[in-house]
């Protein structure tokens, strides 16, 4: 289906209806695809499905969320393997639906463990950080940090998740694991999802303070 709908040059908001429609008329709660998550059919539907967004929820409790990583952020999580440069470059594109002419509003709930966790040499951990508060001066993104010494539970400790909605289509959740990838678009499911992305957003600092603190990580970063 996704085939024809390519070569028919489908709109973007026909495309997911459509691809909607499928999802109701499948037995399954889910689409699980295992093997590697950067690459293949699964970084394919990722792709088509954050161009099509209106909206992003991206939770990210271990790590800065791929959509707003530098290159060389992502290439010390990508590590020294054959193709991480093709992954890298990949990652970079998807990029782009934030600086498009029509950018999605892109909300990122990230854990202040993410921002220090030592992923890459203190010059690329800098660079990021100053990348984070060029995106956070956009219109359309917003970071909101998770205090990791505030106490008590919620739905962002149990792990990342990202939640993709459309100008018609329903919502839907990506859940990305080391060797896994999973979609989940079924109503009960999503709204679950939902329901813990705003508890998440309760927990978190507001915008301004949470530019705040990404400002005082680079004051240290750079100072020590």
């Amino acid at each position: 289906m996704v085939r024809v709908l390519d070569e028919l040059g489908t709109p973007a908001d026909v495309r997911e209806r459509i691809l909607g429609l499928r999802r109701d008329a499948d037995d399954a709660p889910g689409q699980l695809t295992a093997g590697a998550t950067t690459l293949g059919g699964s970084l394919t539907q990722l792709v088509k499905h954050e161009a099509a967004a209106s909206r992003i929820v991206d939770v990210a409790p271990l790590l800065v969320p791929g959509l707003l990583q530098t290159s060389d952020y992502a290439r010390a999580i990508m590590g020294d393997v054959p193709d991480a440069d093709t992954r890298v470059a990949l990652r970079a594109g998807r990029r782009e639906i934030l600086t498009r002419r029509s950018p999605v509003e892109f909300l990122a709930l990230v854990d202040t463990e993410a921002l220090v966790r030592p992923i890459a040499p203190r010059d690329v951990m800098v660079e990021q950080m100053h990348h984070l508060l060029t995106m956070a001066r956009r219109p359309n993104v917003t970071i909101q940090l998770i205090s990791s010494t505030r106490p008590g539970f919620h739905p962002g400790l149990a792990g990342p998740f990202e939640l993709i909605g459309f100008p018609k289509a329903r919502p839907i959740v990506l859940l990305e694991h080391h060797r896994s990838s999973l979609f989940l678009w079924e109503e009960r499911d999503v709204a679950a999802f939902l329901e813990a992305s705003e508890e998440i957003r309760q927990a978190a600092m507001t915008p301004a303070e949470s530019t705040g603190i990404i400002e005082n990580i680079v004051h240290g970063m750079e100072t020590t």
